[in-house]
């Protein structure tokens, strides 16, 4: 089976705005527009702060331990739950993470196999 990836790229706030005006007169001449799916930060920076080694852990946790739960999840790392759950947030926010309901737990899982980086030079 073909792995599905998450795309995260870099692009400065005039890009995106750039973007966004675009799609927006695109809309307004009746044309079909496509789908966005990359998440995009303003500045590699911005990118590290989000993507911290902690959080990358996490990902390749869930991937290979599948917990049952955020509590399950945090004992594994030797992580407290509160720091992990606030990881878990943000990994959501970037749509690399859900949390499916399980009993009274919630159990994160992965939505994509990977992620690829754009990075224009």
């Amino acid at each position: 089976m073909k792995a599905n990836f998450r795309t995260i790229g870099i692009k400065s706030l005039d890009e995106c705005l750039s973007d966004a005006a675009a799609c927006m007169n695109a809309i307004e001449r009746g044309e079909k527009v496509k789908k966005i799916s990359a998440y995009y930060f303003s500045s590699f920076e911005a990118f590290r702060k989000a993507m911290t080694p902690q959080r990358f852990a996490l990902l390749k946790v869930i991937r290979e331990k599948q917990p049952e739960s955020i509590q399950s999840l945090a004992k594994i790392t030797g992580r407290d739950i509160k720091n992990v759950s606030e990881d878990l947030k943000a990994l959501s926010c970037m749509d690399l993470v859900s949390l499916e309901q399980h009993g009274k737990s919630k159990a994160p899982r992965l939505k994509y196999g990977g992620i690829r980086l754009e990075v224009a030079v």
